[in-house]
């Protein structure tokens, strides 16, 4: 069983802003305020569309009978280079890319980030990707949160990042969080999927024991803090 999980993270890009609201002689923060504004007047709330976001960090499960990893990507300065390395990624993999995609639309995300950037990401797009976990297990569009069903589930949840937090460590410039973040939401939304397709019949018992054992055996090895917790707190609930 090949399978890819992309997890991303995204903050409002004040470029879309300034251009769709014609802000060009505004600093970047003035812009993102009168974006988050004019939402609040017209849908009363602050979310800024998909569309209107650029992606910061990610991170990606890649598993399969033969191994298992996840991968992180950061923007540093240049969202079109880690844009490039997850496509080359997902181009060596050879597999389709999924997303727990609860709340938002990955797929309009990220197309139009290839618009704003010039990225081509055909092995990303391939097959519609990333497709939805969420809607392949048959939950309601926009109601589906993934802390939600991993709390349920018995997943670390709190390690992941929700959008108010993702805004907040990218305005601290705290680029390990976001990573962390990122990461940790990418495998819980992989194990989520291994658990739902157990459940709903698409793996047996000894194969959804055989995903987790792969991943607990991954874990182990880990060296880096954030694995180590968050093995730690799994361990624990």
């Amino acid at each position: 069983m090949n399978m890819l999980v992309l997890d991303l993270k995204t903050v409002p890009d004040p470029e879309v802003g300034k251009r769709l609201l014609a802000l060009e002689k505004f600093s970047d923060a003035e812009a993102v305020l009168a974006m988050k504004t004019l939402r609040v007047a017209g849908h009363q709330s602050s979310a800024v569309p998909a569309q209107q976001r650029r992606v910061v960090a990610a991170a990606m499960v890649i598993a399969s009978e033969n191994g298992f990893t996840v991968q992180e990507f950061t923007t540093g300065t240049n969202e079109a280079e880690m844009l490039s390395a997850i496509e080359q990624r997902v181009h060596a993999a050879n597999a389709a890319v999924w997303a727990w995609d609860g709340v938002r639309n990955y797929r309009a995300q990220l197309l139009a980030r290839a618009l704003a950037t010039g990225v081509a990401m055909s092995a990303v797009f391939a097959a519609k990707g990333p497709q939805s976990l969420a809607a392949h297990f048959g939950f309601s569009p926009e109601n589906a949160p993934l802390a939600e069903l991993a709390a349920v589930h018995g997943l670390p949840h709190r390690l992941g990042l929700r959008t108010a937090d993702t805004e907040a460590a990218h305005a601290r410039g705290d680029h390990q969080k976001l990573l962390a973040g990122s990461a940790a939401d990418a495998l819980i939304a992989y194990l989520l999927s291994i658990a739902l397709k157990a459940a709903t019949g698409e793996l047996d018992e000894c194969a959804r024991l055989a995903a987790r054992e792969q991943v607990c055996g991954w874990l182990k090895a880990q060296t880096a803090a954030h694995w180590q917790q968050f093995h730690q707190v799994w361990k624990a609930l």
